[in-house]
Parts: C-alpha cells; structure tokens; sequence
C-alpha cells in the first residue's frame, strides 16, 4: 500500500476559492485543520458544536508528547492506522509528523470524502483512506501497524471485547485508546473498584442533530457500552497489552470532560517498558 502513494502523480493545485467552496460543501468538519491559502475546516458560521474547533487542539496537546515518547520519540518509518478517522485530522497530523504510512478507515463515506478532500489538498502521499468496518480488521490483508489510534470509537461498540481482539491483531507495539467514560454521580469512586460497563440505546443520527459531525455512522438505532477505567484497563490487558498507562490531565485549556474524568486517553504496549 504504501508504494502505491509513494509513486502519486503531483496533484493538481486548488486556489483559494476552491478550497473554500469545497469545506462549505462539506461543512461541518469535526476536526480543525489548517488549509492552504490561510483557510482551515472549521468554519464558524456552519459549524454544530463547540467541539469541532476543540478536538483536535485538546487531544493533540493532552496525549501526543507521550505518544511520542511511546513510540521512540518520532514516527519516523512508522506505520500508522486510524481508527474511525472521521474527518482524518489525525490521520493528517500523523502523516504530517513523519510517519512512513499511515491508514485512516471509518464506516461513513461522508467522513472519508472529507478525509480525502484534505488529503488531496495538503498533498500528503504517505497517507491513505479506506471504507472499512471494525469488523475487517486483519493482519493478513491490512498487515501490522507500529502505532493504533483508537479515539472515539470504544463506547460505541457493541462488541467491545471482540473488536478489541481484532485491533489487537493489527497492533505491533502501542495502541492509543481515547474514550468516553461511565460515570455515576455521587458513587463514581466505589464503582471504580470493579471493571463494568454502562449499556445505551442511542437514536439514529438526524441530519439536524448538533453532533452530525460524529453520528453520520448511526443510521438508525444503535447500542453500546461504556466503559469506566477499572474496564479499559481490563480490556486491554485481556486483549494482550502489558503496560498501561492512563495519561493525566495536567494542562490547562483542554476539554471539560478530562479535568471531570467523563473522558481519558491510555496508551497500551505490548511488551516491557513504555
């Protein structure tokens, strides 16, 4: 896959109304990410939520020091894969700081046709897109990644211990698990002495839901847990990994969620040592 890209034609140069017409076409974007000609995804006046123009500052400043530090200090000849991308602004991110190849897949053809609109527009050939269920997942076809990005994705599972059985068997070294996370007012800290799972019934996504930038993927109703650490922790040590470390949120500025531990992001090796 990665000569594939590596022998791309030099694509063809947009100006800047172009781009701009395209991210108002495919407006809102849940990831803000700078364009050329000073333009950027997130815009304003057609964007749904807070979040959009957050969640790639928060995560980026929260958890990628220690991935890197994780991962040897750079991504430099690493392999890369995104888990429901979205948008791909991780995927871009990572691309961008010196990974060999990297593979961003998510369900939703409208998340990819963004994902690849930036791809094209920033011309980044060590970076790829594919409609792919979690569910395909396997080593054989996609072979084994050096770094797994898993955010957003692991409370929106029905299956969480199956899928992270097949995220285990594409990961090589470090897999990156940011979550939404069960809590209990008032009794939160007792039922963090026990692994459990909270289960919901969500609706299916409406083309005026605040949140259409992350339930395009959910088109009628769907079920799905989530965790409280205790249970990440289990999973992943059930699933293969045998260092896990739960970043703390010691920055100012980050999302709400971190500094309320309604949120986290751990980061999972297999082997000794982080």
């Amino acid at each position: 896959m990665e000569i594939l890209n590596a022998g791309a034609p030099q694509r063809s140069v947009r100006s800047k109304a172009e781009i701009q017409a395209e991210v108002e076409r495919l407006a809102p974007f849940h990831h803000t990410i700078d364009l050329p000609h000073g333009l950027s995804t997130f815009v304003p006046s057609l964007a749904r939520q807070e979040r959009d123009r957050t969640r790639m500052d928060t995560l980026i400043a929260h958890a990628w020091p220690r991935i890197l530090e994780a991962c040897g200090g750079s991504l430099a000849g690493k392999r890369v894969l995104d888990l429901a991308c979205n948008c791909g602004g991780f995927s871009t991110y990572a691309a961008k700081a010196g990974a060999k190849y990297v593979l961003g897949v998510d369900i939703e053809p409208h998340y990819l046709e963004q994902a690849n609109f930036i791809r094209d527009t920033l011309d980044l050939r060590n970076l790829e897109f594919q409609q792919m269920s979690l569910d395909d997942l396997d080593p054989v076809k996609q072979g084994v990644f050096d770094l797994v990005l898993c955010f957003g994705i692991l409370y929106h599972l029905e299956s969480p211990v199956l899928s992270l059985r097949r995220i285990s068997a594409v990961t090589g070294k470090i897999l990156v698990v940011d979550t939404t996370l069960m809590r209990v007012p008032y009794i939160g800290p007792l039922l963090e002495r026990w692994p459990l799972w909270h289960m919901r019934r969500v609706p299916a996504a409406r083309p005026d839901a605040t949140d259409i930038a992350t339930s395009r993927w959910r088109p009628k109703e769907f079920c799905q847990f989530s965790p409280n650490s205790h249970a990440v922790v289990s999973l992943l040590e059930y699933s293969g990994f045998s260092v896990i470390e739960k970043i703390k949120p010691t920055l100012s500025g980050l999302e709400k969620r971190y500094y309320t531990g309604s949120r986290a992001t751990f980061i999972a090796r297999k082997g000794t040592g982080l």
